[in-house]
């Protein structure tokens, strides 16, 4: 296994090589990044779109009448529009928030401040020849760029100082804290933090999106993946870093060839498996379900996703309506309550809604749907074999303390629920289904709370 000589600074390539190295790929982004990029940037287009329409008065605005006319239709009202801007904005906190807390030290302190924001010196010399080039003051080559060029970093230095303000002074105009006074200044703050931002986003969209030269790195933020020749010339220091990485791992390679011992004899192929002949009488259909169903290998989540999706379908052209859970557990609880004391229960403002006179609390759709998903998954356990009596914890907690945490967990999940009027069946899938404003808003809060919860009982389970 060969070595291959890194350059140290770029070099001529013949049409060959640079032939080959437009067919390799190197990954630049992870999925977590492109994630967060185009959350960003789907944020940033919403706000900037609404946020247009609501910057007018009689002496000052920023886009045309029609414009804002037809903003403000499309919600109805100016107060629409408004809470549907706040409510956007404080999405886009909250997660920014948990990769603030979750990605401290891996995100913030590498990706961020190492990549995305520091400057060196060839960083400081790009940005002079930059500038003489564009004025046609020279004809030098530009110094040899890290995995972002500088224009990416001064960019990337500006939301990240700007976002903060934005944030803080959005806070103030949204719920009108401290003074009138102060908010007067954080709507001229906002304004001119948003303004910054969007002066610099039209450079970066062009050079990104339209840009030739610069068209592998918009696509990079849909794939993660460059080619080895774009990332040659326009990112040398970062191409050096890469090769550098490959040359490590093949001398591991190569040693552990050498230090591994001769095997006394090769290993045969691992067996295809073939699916046995059905029985006579059996036709082969039958037999491959009774294989997929009997088989112990839980299914993929995408076929589980799949079917969820058809059942739901199901369930609102049979029945009239979704899915739900909570509301079923809640008819249960009425109707022992009202075993043992109806006056209570006809009594109670809450409880009285689900127990009508004449009419057990048992006669509901959500009743009976549960029953069937007990019943489901018991059967579809059994015929793979998986029904087993066991108790899913980490290897630090006792089984006791693994039954007071489910305890309290599920009270919160149940109350979450009933204030949420909703569960995740009832409220997420079912109102997600119909696109209910508040289903959406309960899943974003669902998973907020459970990576930030998970950081606090990750020992349990690690």
């Amino acid at each position: 296994m060969g070595v291959e000589t890194i350059p140290r600074m770029p070099t001529p390539l013949t049409a060959e090589r640079a032939e080959a190295m437009s067919q390799r790929m190197i990954k630049k982004h992870h999925v977590a990044i492109m994630l967060l990029h185009w959350f960003n940037a789907t944020v940033w287009l919403t706000e900037l779109t609404t946020g247009a329409a609501l910057i007018s008065s009689p002496h000052f605005r920023v886009v045309p009448y029609w414009y804002i006319a037809l903003v403000q239709g499309f919600f109805g009202t100016r107060s629409h529009l408004l809470q549907f801007h706040i409510t956007v904005g404080l999405i886009w906190m909250v997660v920014f928030a948990v990769y603030g807390i979750f990605g401290v030290r891996t995100y913030l302190a590498r990706q961020v401040i190492e990549k995305e924001v520091a400057l060196d010196r060839d960083d400081w010399r790009w940005l002079w020849v930059r500038l003489r080039l564009i004025l046609k003051r020279t004809n030098e080559s530009l110094p040899p760029q890290g995995v972002y060029n500088a224009g990416q970093k001064l960019f990337a230095g500006l939301v990240y100082a700007m976002v903060p303000i934005i944030m803080l002074s959005g806070l103030v105009m949204a719920f009108h804290l401290v003074s009138t006074s102060l908010v007067q200044w954080a709507i001229v703050i906002h304004f001119a933090a948003v303004g910054m931002v969007f002066s610099g986003l039209m450079i970066h969209v062009y050079m990104g999106a339209v840009f030739p030269e610069e068209k592998p790195a918009f696509f990079s933020m849909l794939t993660g993946m460059v080619n080895e020749l774009y990332a040659y010339r326009h990112h040398f220091k970062w191409w050096q870093e890469v090769k550098m990485q490959e040359q490590i791992w093949k001398r591991e390679v190569v040693e552990d060839i050498r230090n591994e011992p001769p095997a006394s004899a090769p290993e045969l192929p691992t067996p295809v498996e073939v699916l046995p002949p059905p029985p006579h009488g059996e036709s082969r259909f039958t037999f491959t379900l009774h294989r997929v169903f009997r088989d112990p290998r839980p299914w993929p989540p995408y076929v589980a996703g799949v079917g969820l999706g058809l059942t739901l379908l199901a369930t609102f052209v049979i029945m009239g309506q979704g899915l739900g859970a909570s509301g079923g557990f809640t008819r249960y609880l009425v109707w022992i309550l009202a075993w043992i004391s109806p006056r209570y229960v006809g009594a109670h403002d809450y409880w009285s809604q689900y127990a009508q006179p004449g009419q057990s609390p048992l006669l509901d759709f959500l009743v009976f749907e549960l029953i069937g998903v007990v019943l489901g998954g018991f059967i579809s356990g059994w015929l793979a074999g998986r029904v087993r009596i066991a108790v899913d914890k980490g290897p630090r907690i006792s089984k006791s303390t693994r039954y007071l945490m489910a305890l309290a967990g599920g009270t919160l999940m149940g109350f979450g629920a009933r204030l949420a009027r909703g569960c995740t069946s009832g409220l997420a899938l079912s109102g997600g289904a119909v696109l209910s404003a508040g289903a959406w808003v309960f899943m974003l809060a669902v998973f907020a709370a459970g990576f930030a919860g998970a950081y606090f009982v990750r020992r349990y389970w690690l």
